[in-house]
């Protein structure tokens, strides 16, 4: 059984990652991008509580962070398996992409 699951978000967040490095002509990048998110994504489910907490990004939301080459994974250890709300760049506004999910969810 896998420890983590993907919402809906997540998996479009990484369909979006994946595209705009093959429209920037990469598609190896494209591929090593999505391997690494992967490989995190099991890190993190072997060992949920291994993000931190951001209070200034997240307020009250009850998720954690992880961070993977410039973007943030953002999820939630308090699930059985721990799920994956969303991947996003951290040079965005992430405290409004949290806000989107939240309201999608």
């Amino acid at each position: 059984m896998s420890r983590y699951i993907l919402s809906r978000i997540a998996q479009q967040d990484l369909v979006e990652i994946r595209d705009y490095y093959f429209e920037q002509g990469s598609p190896r990048a494209a591929r090593k991008m999505l391997v690494d998110f992967v490989g995190a994504f099991r890190s993190i489910g072997k060992t949920p509580g291994m993000g931190h907490k951001r209070k200034d990004l997240a307020e009250h939301r009850p998720v954690l962070f992880w961070p993977v080459r410039d973007y943030l994974i953002v999820y939630r250890a308090d699930r059985k398996p721990i799920e994956i709300v969303t991947v996003v760049r951290g040079s965005r506004d992430v405290p409004a992409v949290l806000e989107r999910v939240s309201r999608l969810s």
